[in-house]
Formats: C-alpha cells, sequence, structure tokens
C-alpha cells in the first residue's frame, strides 16, 4: 500500500485513512498518524425540530433543539451552520452567480426563497445568547452577496467527547421550486430548510462550504424528531424522513415524523450497528394519491436466484446476504396513478441489488414521490429514507421511465444515505458509485432500453438516421425548420421559416418509413456519456472546480461508473464485489474521502491496485488499444543462396508435382494510444477453430507502447480481437479493437437505405408545399 494515505488531499488537509492488505509493511505508522475520520465518524447531530407554514405565502417558522456531541480530537470554539435556501434569495448568490443567474434552462426573475435566523442561545446551566456573534462565511470565493454559511462564537471551547446542546429560532420564505426545493401551487418539497450544522474535522476545522451550482451536501449523522403544523388540506398528504403520523388540531394537520423511526432505535442494524441518518426533508400535496406496498426480499431472491448464488460465493458462509422487509409508500399523482406500482418494482429493484451487494437497507420505511406537472425541479433527488423520482405519460418499462430515476434515487439511500461523503468535495463517491450500480440493476432488471423520439410530447418508437428535425443542420435546412444564412460583416443569420411543430413534424418526419429501432444497454451508455468529456479534469476534483458543468457531470457521474466497471478486468468479480460491500460496510454511517474508499476497497479485496485508483482516479489519462494485422502464404524461396561452403547457388524453382502449400506468415501489431496501461488480454482465432490467448501486461507496457506478434502457421489467422470479453469500457474508441480477415457490407447499405429514404420524405414533403 502507498504511503500516499498520508499525503495531503486536492483540498489541502493532511488526511488519514484505513490501510490496505499491506498495511503490516507501515503498521508502525499507524499509531504515529491518527485517522481524522475514525475519530469524526463519531461526530453526532440530534435535532428536535417544530415548524409552522402558512399555506397562502409559503412562509415558515421554526425553532429547533440541536444536541451536537464533538467526536473530534480538536476542542471547538465555534459553530458553523448552512443556510442552504439563501442560495434562491438573490441573483448575486454564489450559486445563482455561478449558474449565470438560470435554473436549468429559465432566468431567475421571481420566486425567490431565503432563510433568516432570529435567534440561537447556547443551552445549560444558563441560556447564553450566541447571537451577538453571528457572522455570514464565504470560505470558497469570499462573495459578498452569498448567505449560505454563517457562524457562531461559543463563550467555551467544546472539549473532544463533550456535548451541547442549542435552541434556535428561524424564519424562511420557500422559493418557487428550485433544485430539488420549494413549492409548485400546494405541492411542496421541502429540503435543506432549517439552519444546518456542518461537520467538523479533526485538524481541519468546520466542513461547511457555500452552496455551489455544481454541489449538493453534507452533515453529521444523528436522530429527528419534526413536528409539522400545517393547513388542514395537508391532513394525511404530508409525510418525513423516517415514519410520519398526524393528527388534526385546532383546523390544523399536526405532522410528526422520527427518523430513524421509534422501531429503528430501539435496535441495532444487520452490522451491529445504530442506525442513524443525516438530514430531515418533507413532502406534502393535496392531489398526493398514497399507496402503500411492502418491499419482500424472498419474492426477489426467488426471481434472481443466480444473483443470490454469486453473492454468497463472492462474500462467503460467514456474511448474510438475506435483507429485511422494508414498508414502501409511493406518492403519485392522479393523471400518473397507473405507475405507482411501476415506481414501487423500481424501488424493490434497487432495495435487492443494492442490499445484496452492499449490505440491507436497514430502515423500517422509505418514501417515494412523484412531483406534478410543472414541479419537475423537484424531482430526481435523495434524502435519507425519502426520495423525489420523475415520470412522463404514455411510457413503458422498457423506455425506463420513471425506472431509471426511480432505481438511482433509491440506490442513494445506500450511496450518500448510508455512505455518507462529503459531496462538496467529492460528489463522485456517491453519484458515481450509484451510477455504476443503478446501470448494472437497469439491465439484470429490465434489459436494454428502448429509444423512443417525442413528437407532439408523444413517444414514438425509434430514432433518424439521417438528423432529425432539430438534430441536423442539413435536415433542418431541408425541412425549413432551420437555416442558416452566412452574412458578410453580420455573421450568420439564423431563419425559421416553419416553425417547429409535434405533429408537423410527425408528418414532415415519416418515422414508420425512416425510423430504425434503438435498444441502448445502460452500462455502454455510461461509456458514451463518459466519452463526451473524457479527459478534461480528474475524477478525483472538488465539485465547483471542474472546468465547467459538462466536466463535473462526466467526472461525477458515468467516468468514475466506468472506472469501476473496468476494474473487475483487473481484480476479478468476486474480489471487486468483496472490496465494494467491505467499503459500504465500514463506513456506514460516516465520512469516508477518496483515499478512504481506495484503501477499504484493496483491504477488502485484497488486491493492490493503488496505481489504478492513481492514474484513473486522479489522473486525466485515457487508453485507446488497435490493430493491424499483415498476413499473407510464405513465398517460395527464389534466386541465390549462399551454400555452407560459401558458394552461392541459384535456388531452383518448386515442382509442378509438389502440392505442399505454404504456410501462413502474419504479423499483428498491438498499439496503445494514451497514457494508462492497463493489463489487456489478445485473442488469436484461427480457420481451423482454434483460439490463442495473449497478455500484454503493464510492464510490457512500461517499455513500449506497442506489441507485435510474428509468427508462422499452417492454419490461417481469422481474427484478432483485443480485450475479447469486453471487460473495460475505459478505452475511447472500440472500432479499432479487432480486426477480421473477412468482412460484410450489408449493414452500411441498409443504414444508407434508412438515410435515403428520410432525405427523399424531406423532397417530397417539401414538394407537396409547393402544391
Amino acid at each position: 500500500m502507498s504511503l500516499r494515505y498520508l499525503f495531503r488531499t486536492r483540498s489541502g488537509s493532511a488526511r488519514g485513512a484505513s490501510w490496505g492488505p499491506l498495511a503490516f509493511v507501515v503498521g508502525g505508522l499507524l499509531a504515529a498518524s491518527p485517522s481524522a475520520q475514525g475519530a469524526d465518524a463519531a461526530n453526532r447531530a440530534d435535532y428536535r425540530i417544530e415548524a409552522r407554514l402558512e399555506g397562502e405565502t409559503k412562509v415558515l417558522d421554526g425553532e429547533l433543539w440541536l444536541t451536537w456531541t464533538n467526536g473530534s480530537t480538536d476542542p471547538v470554539s465555534d459553530l458553523w451552520f448552512h443556510l442552504y435556501l439563501n442560495a434562491f434569495s438573490n441573483n448575486r448568490s454564489t450559486h445563482l452567480a455561478e449558474a449565470r443567474g438560470k435554473l436549468g434552462e429559465h432566468t431567475v426573475e421571481s420566486g425567490w426563497g431565503w432563510s433568516r435566523v432570529e435567534s440561537i442561545e447556547l443551552l445549560g446551566e444558563a441560556r447564553e445568547d450566541l447571537f451577538p456573534s453571528f457572522t455570514y462565511r464565504r470560505p470558497d470565493d469570499g462573495r459578498e452577496e452569498d448567505r449560505t454559511v454563517f457562524s457562531v462564537d461559543l463563550p467555551r471551547a467544546v472539549a473532544p467527547g463533550e456535548s451541547i446542546e442549542l435552541h434556535l429560532t428561524w424564519q424562511a420564505q420557500l422559493p418557487r421550486v428550485r433544485r430539488r426545493t420549494g413549492f409548485k401551487d400546494d405541492f411542496l418539497l421541502v429540503a435543506q430548510w432549517f439552519p444546518k450544522l456542518g461537520v467538523y474535522e479533526s485538524g481541519r476545522g468546520w466542513n461547511s462550504h457555500q452552496f455551489h451550482a455544481n454541489t449538493e451536501f453534507y452533515s453529521d449523522y444523528g436522530t429527528y424528531d419534526v413536528t409539522l403544523d400545517l393547513p388542514a388540506e395537508y391532513k394525511d398528504k404530508a409525510f418525513g424522513s423516517g415514519v410520519t403520523h398526524g393528527e388534526v388540531v385546532g383546523g390544523r394537520w399536526i405532522a410528526t415524523c422520527r427518523a430513524p423511526s421509534a422501531l429503528d432505535r430501539d435496535r441495532e442494524d444487520a452490522l451491529g450497528k445504530q442506525r442513524l441518518v443525516h438530514d430531515f426533508t418533507w413532502t406534502g400535496d393535496p392531489r398526493f394519491v398514497v399507496e402503500n406496498y411492502t418491499f419482500r426480499f424472498a419474492e426477489w431472491a426467488e426471481r434472481f436466484p443466480d444473483e443470490v448464488e454469486r453473492a454468497r460465493e463472492a462474500f462467503g458462509p460467514d456474511v448474510e446476504v438475506g435483507l429485511r422487509n422494508v414498508d414502501v409508500t409511493v406518492l403519485i399523482h392522479p393523471e400518473r396513478r397507473r405507475q405507482a406500482d411501476r415506481h414501487f418494482q423500481a424501488t424493490c429493484a434497487a432495495l435487492f441489488f443494492y442490499g445484496l451487494w452492499f449490505g440491507e437497507y436497514p430502515y423500517q420505511h422509505v418514501t417515494v414521490v412523484d412531483p406534478p406537472w410543472g414541479g419537475r425541479a423537484a424531482g430526481g433527488m435523495e434524502y435519507p429514507t425519502l426520495f423525489t423520482c420523475g415520470t412522463r405519460l404514455f411510457s413503458t418499462k422498457d423506455m425506463y421511465v420513471p425506472e431509471s430515476v426511480t432505481v438511482h434515487e433509491a440506490g442513494h439511500q445506500f450511496w450518500y444515505g448510508l455512505v455518507g461523503n462529503n459531496e462538496f468535495e467529492a460528489a463522485w463517491l456517491d453519484e458515481g458509485f450509484n451510477s455504476y450500480t443503478d446501470s448494472e440493476v437497469l439491465a439484470r432488471v429490465y434489459g436494454p432500453r428502448r429509444e423512443t423520439t417525442d413528437f407532439a410530447r408523444l413517444p414514438i418508437d425509434g430514432r433518424a438516421v439521417g438528423g432529425a428535425p432539430g438534430g441536423g443542420r442539413f435536415a433542418d435546412a431541408l425541412s425549413g425548420r432551420s437555416i442558416s444564412i452566412p452574412v458578410p460583416i453580420l455573421g450568420a443569420v439564423d431563419l425559421t421559416p416553419i416553425p417547429a411543430s409535434g405533429f408537423l413534424d410527425l408528418w414532415r418526419a415519416q418515422p414508420a418509413l425512416t425510423f430504425v429501432p434503438e435498444w441502448t444497454d445502460p452500462r455502454w451508455d455510461d461509456r458514451a456519456r463518459y466519452l463526451r468529456d473524457a479527459n478534461t479534469d480528474p475524477i478525483d476534483t472538488r465539485a465547483w472546480e471542474y472546468v465547467d458543468r459538462s466536466s463535473y457531470r462526466s467526472n461525477s457521474y458515468p467516468h468514475p461508473a466506468v472506472a469501476l466497471r473496468s476494474l473487475p478486468a483487473i481484480v476479478g468479480e468476486a474480489a471487486f464485489l468483496r472490496g465494494m460491500r467491505h467499503y459500504a460496510t465500514e463506513w456506514r454511517y460516516a465520512h469516508p474521502y477518496p483515499d478512504d474508499f481506495f484503501a477499504a476497497f484493496q483491504e477488502g479485496a485484497e488486491v493492490d491496485v493503488d496505481w489504478y485508483f492513481r492514474e484513473v482516479f486522479r489522473g486525466t489519462g485515457t487508453v485507446d488499444w488497435s490493430v493491424a494485422v499483415q498476413q499473407e502464404r510464405r513465398t517460395d524461396p527464389l534466386g541465390y543462396f549462399q551454400s555452407e561452403g560459401g558458394e552461392f547457388r541459384e535456388r531452383p524453382e518448386p515442382s509442378v508435382d509438389d502440392e505442399t502449400e505454404n504456410p501462413w506468415v502474419y504479423e499483428v501489431d498491438i498499439r496503445r494510444a494514451g497514457e494508462l496501461r492497463l493489463p489487456v488480454s489478445i485473442r488469436l482465432g484461427f480457420e481451423d477453430g482454434s483460439t490463442e490467448e495473449m497478455a500484454w501486461t503493464r510492464e510490457d507496457q512500461a517499455s513500449r507502447a506497442w506489441m507485435r506478434v510474428e509468427r508462422t502457421s499452417d492454419t490461417k489467422l481469422v481474427s484478432v480481437v483485443i480485450d475479447p470479453e469486453r471487460r473495460y469500457y475505459l478505452d475511447t474508441d472500440m472500432s479499432n479493437n479487432q480486426w477480421y480477415d473477412a468482412t460484410e457490407s450489408i449493414t452500411g447499405w441498409r443504414y444508407g437505405e434508412r438515410v435515403l429514404a428520410q432525405y427523399q420524405r424531406y423532397f417530397h414533403w417539401i414538394a407537396g408545399l409547393g402544391g
């Protein structure tokens, strides 16, 4: 194991880690190198919150009691909090400034939200007012208008292991639904809504970043007891993290939530750990249709017995792979009620596979939320025991709507919910791990995704191959949808003779005659999305420090997914599963950083692949293998050849009666472009059906970036394939990974026929317009 675990991280702080299978080499250093994360994992934040919402104004008044236990090795003399809603208070906040004043495609001009602390006291033998020391903090960019972080000073330091209690009151204006929080009409998704304490880390201080456009959240584990005072129309239609109960009092609905639930708090989880959560979110809508289900492990184990057996073989007899049953509540809107069971089944798929591979979901209950029409910004977000999805009308299972987003967000209950990485500094530790896992689940449960094209919001099967309207300049010009005319001095002038119209586009495109079916394996789709930005930034970059949002998306989602999916090619499938499960269980209810993952994985898998993590996760190197072959029959000897006696003699021409064919002579060149040196296999196939496997090791690649194989054989070489099992997803161009002696041309003709048919339809359409 490399000593780099003692070095400074990308953010510049000293950080310790667990150690892998080679720990004995440096075991003597462990006592002198305290693990900040091992100590900080004991930080504890327990909240009791009471809040009242005014239905008309969406103004919320609240107070909270916070008990915080200092689990660090430092005395702590101040407290830092987040006020996330202030990111939406004006267009000069760090969040909106980085987003150039836009949320999604829309410029924010109204629907602002904010949060204001009114008092904060330290409780004890005597109440001590902390508000006079209230100070807004801008640790990342110094932006004066940003109000998303504040601190208060304590009258005396909190010693390691000591607990304090605070009382705080605040008022908040909920925004029009933004970035997964706010309201749309009577629909509420109230997330990051209360003043939330940051995370104190030994030797580093408070980890409380401003709310950036590309960042999410980070907080300590604990318990939440929340009472919500809501308008009466939310009776039985408001739910929070954990388990919710309610009653009507004075004409209003009083909802009481406990996270984890009372049942969960009374016993340890399957790993022998106390169940905790690190956030609380709630939702409500008088229009919700409430559907209740139960996930049952036995039903899914019967459906996927091979997966259960695969897990048992990987983990061994000492690991129990059975899972608890889980109550599932689906909150869906009436027009999509028929999709409620599909939301439930997708949630079950995540609970089953994630639990099978990484340890069971430990909580009694999970809530699945379908945002309303117009509330799309509330969709696709994860919170402990509650998550939001996103769907549409006229969808089918093989379209992955709502299956894909549901599996992904349910999966976040594991990657982020249970393993609480710092989403500001290492978003890829949950988003990338979750992208890897959700694609594995979707492929197993639903098969490949069927691609569709929308016309008037109706999905039509297939894709255009020659550029659909809006997807290709030539096609758009022919169809009259968009024409760009270069004008000297003025530049290009864009004209739209015939604006987009769903049914007009349908008539124009004639998909039944011109479209082709397309089916996509989600695992290979991860690779396609990774290739959009394969080498701009390292994966391991703080979320707000990627060059742009494209790099953030690639390196937080598909790039780490592809990197993880390629790792079994080196360590094997069983070792990969053991490494991932070991990391997930060791860091449950704790705060791992990248070095902690690297160490825990290698320890659990019993491998040393430090080089892989360093080069793939902390470098920008890529790899592109290619193969070229030259082959021919060995020529007959012609000319003069020197004899043993030194004389040159003419070699006679072969006899016409000699029917023996000369052997084949082939030369195979394997080349590697890019900096990554990955051990890869090569398969040679011969005309008689035999094959030969070869290995190109990292050590061989260190000396030169190519390998040549020269052979003579009586059997013709008919194929050479690099990585024949397709185990590496990192190769940037797989079209040159194989060579075949024989080729087929029918595919190109079929593709060309469809392109020709599509443009033929465009010309017919234009002719029809002219009468």
